[in-house]
């Protein structure tokens, strides 16, 4: 008869009081007077502590420093007493089993390794909780009878939990998980521009504001986090990031600007972002316009960009969308013909290559009526025939007449569907490519104006004079993030304005992004000064005077702006990295580079939230779910600043 295993191990010989191996992995002993008020659970481990061994004591933080219950116990002593320890001992190797242990980051597969099977009810009521919260399964799944069926044939011994007992496991995940984000959130460095967004379920008539902080994380890398009612999330994409933080709010009746200033600065101060703001960047309304200057009162000015001047910046995204719908006007009859007409089975029928269904756009989004146009345009003689041969069901067919204007129109829009892609842009900044996109659709409506082709000429018309009312003064603290492009530099400002204005006009506009670049400069090392740019956290800390001359202070931005500017290569493809070469060259421009880090950090369209609620959940769970969606996909795909062992090993 082969022992029996026992989920514990006896104490190590020596005298060893009060020291034992825990029945459950990577458990924390949180009743030991000698712990920290901060929870264990959310410290890494150290390397001293990634042996496999640690998996089976109980472990304790003193100080700064995770130890085993017996302070004197090390990774060697452990391993020697786990080989001989009577109740770890699995002598029936028939009650061993293959597991994947270790994952191979390039390929994802996993390592094999035959040892002994131990089932815990509290690891499958993890691994239940996260599954339901990656894949957006509802709560009452757990009640299913299939479900229970089948977990019950995969694992007798799993007391599948109910609805009630899933909800507080997600709950709880959601707390570990917001720690780890908070500690990471305080960790790093730099300023933090906000964007906000409204999303209403339909049904419940509830409110929710999605709010998003981006920033650029210390290794400068990708990343998107979320706070608060909210969801953070982490991408680590590529050697360098642009980190977002989104926070799901929920927001009750009425949604005046005084309530969504309340919920925007809980979000704000319940994650300690006061000090740290460097803007917030709003879709275009009267009602955000007011939640602004609400804010702008009860943030410290002191710790805002030039206190606050640029504090409100509107959603490039959204005047993009609001200059073409506009302008799509011209052809609105020939859209609504589309748009009522379906016709997948007959373009199946009459079409040699059906790949594309016909898009259902929505009215409020642009870019879906141009989608919708594409398609249509491809299969414009599938409507020919369709008008032709089922007259009687489809009368609001496009005409004949509609299909050459949609097509002129289509060619057009190509060049705004580009830059509402690339202003929505999560995986890399996108402040650096405002300044030359917004300019390059203004040389494109002066140049439609001159067509001869009488629609281009009347919808170009329409487009610029939306487009002059919001953008008929660029934003210059975005010129200022194109000037912090090491490859156009004060170039581009110069080629642009000159296209744009004549004469002295020219000089003046140039002059006035040199003397914000100057501004800020002057702020900064006047706040932090150079010496202080190493610091761990150089926000963490009240700004300080600093007594620098002029000189002195301008010396780093005399000197950007004379080096030569970067090569660009034609024809070649653009990937150019803005933020690793602002990591390597740092150094040389110490001052310049915290202020990169901050404004190029800073989105140049706020992030829509268009995930899935379920329309029978509480806001706190709602939140709890979509927090923690994002939190643990994050740190799956590898994108967070934890490594996979040490992520695992908080979280059990």
């Amino acid at each position: 008869m082969a022992d029996e295993n026992v989920n514990s191990c006896t104490r190590p010989s020596g005298g060893e009081s009060g020291f034992e191996a825990s029945s459950h992995p990577n458990t924390i002993d949180l009743e030991s007077p000698c712990e920290t008020e901060s929870d264990p659970s959310i410290i890494p481990l150290t390397s001293r502590h990634t042996s496999e061994v640690w998996k089976h004591y109980k472990r304790k933080r003193v100080g700064d420093e995770i130890k085993a219950e017996w302070p004197r116990a090390g990774t060697s002593h452990l391993k020697d007493h786990t080989k001989c320890c009577p109740k770890r001992l699995c002598k029936d190797l028939r009650q061993t089993r293959l597991f994947g242990t270790q994952v191979n980051p390039v390929d994802k597969s996993e390592t094999l390794t035959l040892a002994p099977y131990e089932f815990h009810q509290d690891h499958g009521r993890h691994d239940l909780a996260e599954m339901i919260i990656l894949h957006k399964y509802p709560l009452n799944m757990v009640e299913h009878y299939r479900f229970r069926k089948f977990c019950k044939t995969m694992q007798p011994g799993f007391k599948v939990p109910c609805r009630n007992t899933t909800r507080k496991d997600i709950m709880t995940r959601y707390g570990v998980e917001k720690g780890i984000m908070s500690s990471l959130l305080e960790k790093t460095k730099g300023k933090i521009t906000l964007t906000t967004d409204m999303w209403t379920s339909s049904n419940q008539k509830k409110c929710y504001m999605a709010v998003t902080a981006h920033f650029i994380d210390n290794s400068w890398k990708c990343c998107f986090v979320v706070v608060f009612c909210a969801v953070m999330v982490l991408y680590d994409v590529m050697c360098c990031c642009f980190a977002v933080v989104r926070i799901f709010l929920y927001v009750e009746a009425p949604h005046t600007k005084d309530v969504l200033a309340d919920a925007l600065c809980k979000s704000i101060y319940d994650w300690n972002l006061d000090c740290r703001i460097s803007s917030v960047t709003l879709d275009n309304c009267t009602t955000n316009d007011a939640l602004m200057s609400i804010l702008r009162v009860k943030l410290p000015k002191d710790s805002l960009i030039l206190r606050g001047r640029f504090l409100h910046l509107r959603c490039c995204a959204h005047i993009l969308n609001l200059i073409v719908q506009d302008g799509l006007t011209v052809i609105g009859e020939s859209i609504e013909r589309v748009r009522k007409t379906t016709f997948e089975k007959s373009a199946k029928t009459y079409a040699k290559n059906c790949s594309k269904k016909l898009v259902l756009d929505c009215k409020t989004r642009w870019n879906s009526t141009y989608e919708m146009l594409k398609v249509a345009i491809m299969y414009k003689n599938v409507f020919d025939i369709l008008s032709g041969r089922e007259s009687d069901i489809y009368k609001c067919a496009p005409l004949k007449e509609d299909w050459e204007p949609a097509e002129r129109i289509c060619e057009k829009l190509s060049m705004f569907s580009e830059a509402t892609n690339d202003f929505s842009g999560t995986k890399y900044p996108t402040a650096n490519v405002y300044f030359t996109i917004v300019c390059d659709i203004r040389c494109a409506l002066n140049e439609w104006l001159q067509s001869t082709d009488p629609l281009i000429k009347r919808m170009a018309s329409i487009m610029l004079e939306k487009y002059n009312k919001y953008w008929s003064d660029v934003n210059t603290l975005l010129a200022v993030a194109a000037v912090l492009d090491p490859r156009y530099k004060m170039a581009v400002v110069s080629y642009y304005y000159n296209e744009f204005y004549v004469g002295f006009e020219v000089d003046f506009e140039v002059e006035k992004v040199k003397d914000l670049l100057r501004e800020l400069v002057s702020e900064y090392s006047s706040k932090y000064g150079e010496g202080k740019v190493k610091d761990s956290n150089y926000f963490s800390k009240p700004p300080t005077s600093n007594k620098v001359g002029g000189n002195a202070k301008l010396s780093g931005f005399v000197k950007y702006l004379e080096a030569q500017k970067l090569p660009i290569k034609p024809n070649a493809p653009d990937n150019f990295d803005i933020l690793t070469w602002w990591k390597t060259n740092g150094s040389t421009y110490p001052i310049l580079q915290m202020i990169a880090r901050d404004i190029l950090g800073i989105p140049a369209s706020s992030v829509a939230s268009e995930s899935a609620f379920s329309s029978r959940l509480l806001p706190s769970t709602v939140e709890a779910l979509m927090c923690a969606q994002n939190w643990i996909w994050t740190n799956i795909k590898g994108g967070g600043e934890l490594k996979e062992v040490e992520y695992e090993q908080l979280i059990e």
